[in-house]
C-alpha cells in the first residue's frame, strides 16, 4: 500500500514537473525587475495576526540525522578552551536599544535577522517583514532620536510584485526566507536579498531588491534570478553583501531533491551581480561559480560568508570546516573581477582551536517534568544549528569572522562563540589572532554571533546567550587593541521561548554617519501582549560605541633566526626562533605572532602564540615550528612572519627549503599499432639536493594485453631508464592514461602519460 502511495505521488510530481518546466521555459537569461513599494502592515508592539506559520527547515549539509548525532557527541569531542584574559579597560557605551519586529507582527518562525544603516535610516528585516527608522542628531553629532516610519512591511507582498519570486502572495506554496541587508554608501542605495521557494514544485529563485533612491521607505527595483537546475533545487542560506567594486556578492548552499522530496546537498555557490544595471532598473545577468572542497573534510565546502565592508575590488569569503565531529580549519576564498578575468580561488586556510558541533542551549524550564535531556521529546532546548561561519567583516586588509562552536566549560559541554582575524589576504592567509568568549563558569551558552569593525579597528561581537537560569537574551563583548573586553548585556531575555526554531543568524553594521557607531539586530525571548500568544520571539535593535584604544607607546622590532636553513624532506619539521625587542623604544603590551606563505601540506605554530613586553621584560622570544607532510612539494618558499600588537604590525621573512624529486616521462604521449611496441624515457629529477635512490616502481592504468619490461629496483637522482610497452593484437584501440609511481626516502611521487593504440 505504501509503495502504491509513493508511486502515485511520484506520478503526480512528474506531471507537475512538466507543467513547471513549461512555466519557467520562457524566462529570459537576463532578468528585468519590477518596481515595488513598501506597504506598512501595522505599528510596532500591537498584535497583528496569528495562524499560518512561515517555516523553512534548517538544512545541514550532511542531513538532520548527522547534525543530531554530532550534537549528541559534543560532550565527547568538545575541547576545553583556555580562557582569554579580559581587559576591563576596554570600555564601550550602549548608545540606544529598542524593540524591532516581533512575533505578533510576523508569520515567520524563526526570525533570521538582518540590518543595514545609512546616515539617515536604519533598516531591519526578518524572514517575512521589514521595518525602517529615521535617525536624528544633536548639534554635537550625537544620536538624539529614532523614529519608526515603516513598522512591518510584508516581504511576501513586497517580493510578490515580481512573479518570478515565489512568495505567499503570488504562490500558494511560496515562501521567502533568509534575508540579507546592506547599504552602499558610495551610491546611497540599500540592498535586500532573500531566497524564494515553491515548496511543492521544489523550485527557487534568488530575489534581490535595491532602492530606487536613498530612501528605503520608498520604492525598490525587485529582481528574481532563477536557481539552476530550474527544477528540484534550492539555494539555501544565502548571504549577500555589496562590494566596493560595484558588484553584489551572494554565497549559498545548493540543494537538490530526490523523488520523495528529501534535500541532498550538492555544493556551495557564489553569485555576482552588477549594481550599475540594478540601480537604474536595467535588465541584468549575474555570474555564478561553484565553490571547491573544504581542505579539512575533503568534501564540498558549505556556507561561505562574504565579508562585509570590503574596501578593495573583488570579494573575500570565509568558511569554517563543518565536520561531523571536530573541526579546526578556517578557509579564505577570493573572487576577483567576476565579469572580466573571473578568478575564484581558495587562498588558503588557517588552523584555529579545535571545535565540536554546538550542543543545544539550555534556558529556564527547558526540561518539563519527566524530561532530563535536550534530545528527549518535550524538551524546550534552543537549537544552535551547526558550526558554519556566520559573519565576516573586512577592516584594514584583514578579515574578522565568527561562528558558534561546541566547547567545554568547567567540564560542561556548551555552545560557545569563537572569533578570529585573518591577515595576508592576497597570499596564503595568516591567523593574526583568535579567541573564545568564555568566562570559565559552567553552563553559559553563547550562539549565533555577529560582528563589525569601526574605523579605529575596534570590534563589536554580539550574540545570543542563555543558561538554565537566564532566559535567551543578547550580550556582546569588544575586541580593541588586541584585548577582549568584558561581557555586557544588550537585552535580557524575558521568558522561556517555546518555538521549534531560533533565528539562524544575527546581523551587525557600522553606521556611516560616524563610522564609529555599531548597530546590531538579534532575536530574544520576549513577553508579548496577546492572550493566545503571551510569549514568543522579539528582536532588539541596538547601537554601541567603543572607546578608542590608547595610542601605542614606543615601537618594537623583530628578528627571526636562522633566516635560512638547509633543505628538509617532506614530513620533517623546521624550527625558527623569533625575538621581539622593545629595549630601545619603550613599547609595552602584548603582541601576537602569525605566519603566511606556507606551502600546501605544511602548517606553522608559534610557542607561545603571543608574548608580553613590559617594563621589566622588554624582549621576548617565540619558537616557530613549521611542520611539513608527505603532500608538501619540494621547493624554496618565502615565509612571512607577522608580529602585531597595539595597532603596530611588523613583518620579516625566512626561507623554507624542502627536498623532493619529480618524475618526468618523455615523450608525454606515444602512438603504437596493435601488436607493436614503443618506449619512453623515465628520469628522476632531484629538488634541493635530494639524494636518495628512488625505487618501488609501479605502473597502473594499462589496458588489457599490454606488457612492459621489468622496472628497475632503484634509480639514483638524475638517473633515467627506458620503459618499453608492448601491445598485443587483442589490445583495444583507444587513448589510455598511465601512471608511473616511485618512492624514495619515504616520499612517493607520480607522473601520468598517455598511450594511444591504433590499428
Amino acid at each position: 500500500m505504501l509503495n502504491g502511495r509513493v508511486n502515485a505521488r511520484v506520478a503526480l510530481v512528474a506531471i507537475l514537473v512538466v507543467l513547471a518546466q513549461l512555466a519557467v521555459a520562457g524566462r529570459a537569461a537576463a532578468e528585468t525587475p519590477v518596481v515595488a513599494p513598501l506597504v506598512d502592515s501595522g505599528r510596532l508592539g500591537h498584535p497583528q495576526r496569528h495562524g499560518h506559520r512561515s517555516l523553512k527547515a534548517f538544512l545541514h549539509h550532511r542531513g538532520a540525522d548527522s547534525l543530531a548525532r554530532s550534537k549528541e557527541e559534543a560532550a565527547i569531542f568538545a575541547p576545553t578552551p583556555s580562557t582569554r584574559s579580559i581587559n576591563p579597560l576596554v570600555s564601550s557605551t550602549v548608545v540606544t536599544g529598542f524593540d524591532g519586529i516581533n512575533e505578533e507582527q510576523s508569520f515567520a518562525e524563526p526570525p533570521d535577522g538582518a540590518v543595514a544603516v545609512s546616515p539617515t535610516y536604519i533598516v531591519e528585516a526578518v524572514n517575512d517583514e521589514l521595518s525602517v527608522w529615521t535617525k536624528t542628531y544633536d548639534a554635537t553629532g550625537q544620536l538624539s532620536g529614532v523614529t519608526n516610519v515603516v513598522s512591518a512591511a510584508s516581504l511576501d507582498v513586497f517580493f510578490g510584485h515580481n512573479q518570478n519570486c515565489y512568495t505567499g502572495a503570488n504562490d500558494v506554496f511560496g515562501l521567502v526566507s533568509d534575508p540579507s541587508l546592506d547599504y552602499d554608501a558610495a551610491h546611497d542605495r540599500f540592498m535586500l536579498s532573500m531566497i524564494s521557494f515553491d515548496q511543492f514544485f521544489l523550485i527557487s529563485s534568488l530575489c534581490i531588491a535595491v532602492t530606487t533612491t536613498g530612501d528605503p521607505s520608498g520604492t525598490w527595483f525587485v529582481y528574481a534570478f532563477n536557481i539552476q537546475p530550474a527544477l528540484n533545487s534550492l539555494l539555501d542560506f544565502p548571504r549577500a553583501v555589496t562590494g566596493s567594486d560595484g558588484q553584489i556578492y551572494v554565497a549559498g548552499n545548493l540543494f537538490t531533491f530526490d523523488v520523495l522530496g528529501n534535500p541532498v546537498f550538492q555544493n556551495a555557490r557564489a553569485y555576482a551581480f552588477k549594481t550599475s544595471d540594478m540601480y537604474v532598473g536595467s535588465a541584468t545577468t549575474g555570474r555564478v561559480v561553484t565553490v571547491g572542497n573544504d581542505p579539512q573534510t575533503g568534501a564540498a565546502a558549505d556556507s561561505l560568508t562574504p565579508a562585509r565592508a570590503v574596501g578593495v575590488a573583488g570579494m573575500y569569503f570565509v568558511s569554517a570546516s563543518n565536520a561531523a565531529s571536530t573541526g579546526s580549519v578556517i578557509t579564505l576564498w577570493r573572487w576577483t573581477d567576476p565579469f572580466g578575468s573571473n578568478a575564484f580561488t581558495r587562498q588558503g586556510w588557517v588552523t584555529v582551536s579545535p571545535y565540536a558541533q554546538p550542543p543545544s542551549a539550555l534556558q529556564p524550564r527547558a526540561f518539563p517534568p519527566g524530561v532530563s535531556d535536550c534530545a528527549q521529546p518535550g524538551a524546550l532546548c534552543i537549537a544552535t544549528n551547526d558550526a558554519r561561519n556566520l559573519a565576516a567583516y573586512w577592516s584594514n586588509n584583514t578579515v574578522w569572522a565568527t561562528h558558534t562552536m561546541g566547547c567545554t566549560q568547567a567540564g560542561t559541554p556548551v555552545a560557545c562563540v569563537q572569533w578570529y582575524q585573518l591577515g595576508g589576504l592576497d597570499g596564503t592567509p595568516a591567523l593574526m589572532q583568535q579567541g573564545i568568549v568564555d568566562d570559565g563558569s559552567p553552563g553559559q551558552y553563547r550562539y549565533f554571533p555577529s560582528l563589525a569593525v569601526d574605523q579605529n579597528g575596534n570590534v563589536a561581537l554580539a550574540y545570543a546567550h542563555s543558561s538554565a537560569t537566564d532566559y535567551a537574551g543578547i550580550r556582546y563583548t569588544t575586541i580593541a587593541g588586541g584585548a577582549q573586553g568584558p561581557e555586557v548585556t544588550l537585552k535580557a531575555g524575558e521568558a522561556t521561548i517555546e518555538e521549534s526554531r531560533y533565528g539562524d543568524y544575527a546581523a551587525t553594521a557600522v553606521d556611516p554617519h560616524d563610522n564609529l557607531t555599531i548597530w546590531h539586530v538579534e532575536e530574544y525571548a520576549k513577553i508579548l501582549s496577546g492572550v493566545l500568544l503571551p510569549t514568543g520571539w522579539g528582536t532588539w535593535v541596538s547601537a554601541i560605541q567603543i572607546a578608542a584604544a590608547p595610542p601605542p607607546t614606543g615601537d618594537f622590532s623583530i628578528v627571526a633566526v636562522p633566516a635560512s636553513l638547509g633543505a628538509i624532506l617532506p614530513g620533517a619539521n623546521q624550527i625558527y626562533t623569533v625575538t621581539v625587542d622593545a629595549r630601545q623604544s619603550g613599547f609595552t603590551g602584548t603582541v601576537s605572532l602569525a605566519v603566511s606563505g606556507l606551502p600546501s601540506g605544511a602548517s606553522g605554530s608559534f610557542s607561545p602564540a603571543s608574548v608580553g613586553l613590559t617594563g621589566t621584560a622588554t624582549s621576548a622570544t617565540s619558537t616557530l615550528t613549521v611542520a611539513t607532510t608527505a603532500a608538501t612539494l619540494g621547493g624554496t618558499y618565502t615565509l612571512t612572519l607577522m608580529v602585531s600588537g597595539s595597532g603596530i604590525t611588523h613583518t620579516t621573512n625566512v626561507t623554507l627549503a624542502v627536498q623532493d624529486f619529480t618524475i618526468s616521462v618523455t615523450p608525454a604521449s606515444r602512438t603504437v599499432s596493435r601488436g607493436g611496441s614503443t618506449s619512453y624515457t623515465v628520469t628522476v629529477n632531484p629538488i634541493n639536493g635530494f639524494s636518495a635512490s628512488v625505487g618501488s616502481w609501479s605502473l597502473t592504468g594499462l589496458p588489457g594485453g599490454v606488457t612492459y619490461n621489468p622496472l628497475p629496483t632503484s634509480t639514483t637522482p638524475g638517473g633515467s631508464f627506458r620503459l618499453t610497452l608492448t601491445t598485443s593484437r587483442t589490445t583495444r584501440r583507444g587513448t589510455y592514461t598511465l601512471t608511473l609511481t616511485g618512492t624514495g626516502a619515504g616520499v612517493t611521487r607520480q607522473r601520468s602519460f598517455q598511450l594511444r593504440v591504433t590499428n
